[in-house]
């Protein structure tokens, strides 16, 4: 191996650690107010029950994260479902505003595949 290889190997290395502490640790959204998250627990809800079936997700090789979420309009109420702490069933709540939420995709928790988005209906 020549010096030009070893230093693209170099590089290849720090790129995927670089990559590895942004999926890992950055790209979890933190919500601000309690509406941001309400809205985050509905969009998680809504990924485990329309890919609960899949069989990569079953055996850990995919996984999904909410990245961002916006208030995109002020005016109006959407409804999401919550969960109820008193008996674990699900409700539905009314918050203020329309919410948009980003999600990414992930093969073994590192590599970003795709990305899809949620909005809150009214």
């Amino acid at each position: 191996m020549n010096k030009r290889e070893k230093m693209y190997v170099i590089v290849i290395f720090i790129l995927l650690a670089v990559l590895t502490v942004k999926s890992l640790f950055l790209d979890e959204f933190k919500p601000r107010t309690y509406e941001e998250k309400l809205f985050k627990e509905y969009v998680e809800k809504l990924i485990d029950k329309r890919y609960n079936n899949n069989f990569f997700m079953k055996k850990g090789l995919i996984n999904f994260r909410v990245v961002s979420i916006k208030k995109i309009d002020d005016k109006g109420i959407s409804i999401i479902e919550v969960k109820d702490e008193n008996n674990n069933n699900y409700k539905q709540v009314k918050i203020s505003g329309k919410y948009k939420a980003k999600i990414r995709k992930y093969v073994l928790h590192i590599l970003p595949y795709g990305e899809d988005k949620v909005l809150s209906r009214e």
